[in-house]
């Protein structure tokens, strides 16, 4: 889905009266909804295939099948860490929020982290020219608790929008630091 709509439905969840979001105020979607848009931070998805597009070269071996090599391994390295900060500032861009609190900075780890777990998940990507030597088999592993965590904790942070008005918090936070 994106990252960007990730962030857009935490700010209508944080909007809503508390416990509306899922059906009686906007966005008005189940929280799968939520977690489906932060594991799939599409956008960055989209430039790393692009970015891969350029730094890696595809040739068939003596057995015809394909292999794929990172030829610029350098700018590879450059546009995952690029990648990563790209995820974190399109959360923000979705969010619309001057100011982020302790829930909005763990959601905004979370479509970096799903970008991790897919470049993990998959041969030949931005990750191989980060972490060259982990291995397959742990690289795996890794790829799927990340995926389970990421999702469990998703979910459970669009509860906790649903369950808060942020509005409401910050004007009364308000009142009474002037009493």
């Amino acid at each position: 889905m994106s990252s960007i709509v990730y962030g857009a439905l935490t700010r209508k969840r944080e909007e809503a009266e508390p416990g509306t979001s899922t059906a009686a105020s906007a966005p008005g979607l189940r929280s799968y909804v939520d977690t489906l848009a932060a594991l799939v931070p599409a956008e960055v998805l989209g430039l790393h295939a692009a970015v891969l597009s350029l730094t890696t070269t595809t040739t068939q071996n003596a057995s015809g099948e394909a292999v794929t090599t990172i030829s610029d391994p350098v700018t590879l390295k450059w546009a995952f860490v690029v990648l990563l900060l790209f995820s974190v500032g399109l959360y923000v861009i979705g969010h619309q929020r001057q100011c982020l609190d302790r829930w909005d900075i763990l959601r905004g780890l979370i479509p970096p982290l799903a970008f991790i777990g897919w470049t993990m998940a998959q041969k030949a990507t931005a990750f191989d020219a980060m972490f060259p030597s982990f291995g397959q088999t742990p690289r795996d592993v890794t790829a799927l608790f990340l995926t389970v965590g990421l999702g469990t904790v998703t979910t459970l942070l669009a509860t906790k929008a649903d369950q808060q008005n942020r509005d409401a918090t910050v004007r009364a936070a308000a009142a009474s630091a002037t009493r």
